[in-house]
């Protein structure tokens, strides 16, 4: 198989392999209603996507009442290839490993020397054997890269607010290194796309993923459908301006130098005049230092209007918050709800992310699957 090139299967494969995805051990009698197609026909296509190995046999299910033959049940074959998901966060690089049906292989994670885009490919040249098939069929099959930034439909980096680009182009960089299709996406847009296609999320319409980290960013899915705006910026919230009055008139401040994870730490360091680690505020959050708790309330409420202004502007059925703060102290979260629920009488789901380490990487993991299988709203059950 070209590994430079998308599977080579036909639509209607394309229909009954995203059915396998979405409903992990399904037969082909429910295939076979789910897409209205009769069973002669799904059994071609399966005998199909069997010969090249997409999918294998798994045993029997449970008969019907009326008894009967048991249905032998289907499920997408994990061991034909595997994922390369990277993070490239602000001091780290985040390596996961996924089969071809989104099971965790392994990950890592190497600390950055320097913010160089020249040193990162170097750290993933070093740490990544292309030749190893992890014991499956075809090897690596594709990268997917997040990045904290801006990035346009084509899968070009605008903006890496975090890193120098001494590097012209990651993505062809990539692909020179690997020979594998390479996709590029900023994080909360994958996390977004994580939040909505994993936990039975399928059906909600409209969802954001707001993710605050050293900035502040929002992925949002719109009618199901994950929406980048024009070239990409859609979502960069926490670029958005805020006036503070001053004697010689009105300062402006982007929301994520007043109210980012990082924003909050840079101001106690400030406050109690030494350095501040998230672990550094988590314990004094929890031993209730006073000036501690009052840049916490603080943050609750800028957070609070932040979600209340989202909420104003897209409607979302959900909001999931990735934090790594609020997730250390979920009752933050609470907090924030209770706040929220002054400004807003919409009844809004506000939940932490449902996997805080990984739902980037995995997103990343979706986002890839999705483009070398060439089928879009795939669910992958992690």
């Amino acid at each position: 198989m070209d590994n430079n090139l998308t599977l080579n299967i036909t639509m209607n494969e394309k229909r009954v392999l995203r059915e396998i995805f979405n409903h992990n051990n399904i037969s082909r009698t429910q295939i076979s209603k789910n897409l209205e197609i009769n069973k002669a026909t799904i059994s071609s296509i399966l005998n199909s996507l069997k010969a090249k190995s997409l999918v294998l046999e798994v045993g029997e299910g449970d008969s019907t009442k009326s008894g009967g033959r048991k249905p032998i049940l289907l499920k997408v074959n994990d061991q034909y290839g595997y994922f390369i998901s990277l993070d490239l966060t602000y001091n780290s690089v985040e390596i996961l490993y996924t089969y071809f049906d989104g099971t965790i292989i392994t990950h890592n994670s190497h600390p950055l020397t320097d913010k160089k885009v020249s040193s990162i490919l170097h750290i993933l040249q070093q740490k990544i054997n292309i030749t190893d098939k992890q014991s499956t069929l075809y090897g690596l099959l594709g990268i997917s890269v997040s990045i904290h930034g801006i990035v346009d439909d084509h899968h070009n980096i605008i903006h890496l607010p975090f890193h120098e680009t001494d590097v012209s182009d990651i993505t062809t960089a990539l692909q020179q290194f690997a020979a594998v299709p390479v996709v590029i996406e900023n994080e909360a847009n994958l996390s977004a796309l994580y939040e909505h296609n994993t936990n039975g999320n399928r059906d909600i319409n409209n969802l954001i993923a707001l993710s605050i980290h050293k900035g502040i960013g929002a992925g949002l899915i719109i009618n199901q459908q994950l929406y980048r705006g024009a070239n990409g910026e859609a979502g960069e919230i926490g670029k958005t301006l805020v006036s503070k009055p001053t004697e010689v008139g009105p300062t402006f401040y982007k929301i994520e130098d007043i109210c980012s994870q990082e924003a909050l730490i840079h101001l106690l360091t400030t406050k109690l005049n030494k350095n501040i680690t998230l672990q550094d505020l988590i314990h004094l959050y929890n031993e209730q230092q006073p000036e501690v708790i009052a840049a916490v309330n603080q943050f609750i409420q800028h957070v609070a209007v932040l979600v209340h202004n989202l909420n104003t502007q897209f409607n979302p059925n959900a909001i999931y918050i990735n934090c790594p703060l609020i997730n250390a102290l979920p009752t933050i979260l609470e907090d924030i709800k209770q706040q929220f629920s002054q400004y807003s009488r919409n009844a809004i789901s506000i939940e932490l992310t449902s996997n805080v380490n990984y739902a980037t990487l995995l997103g990343g993991t979706l986002a890839i699957t999705q483009t070398i299988v060439d089928i879009d709203n795939l669910q992958i059950n992690i």
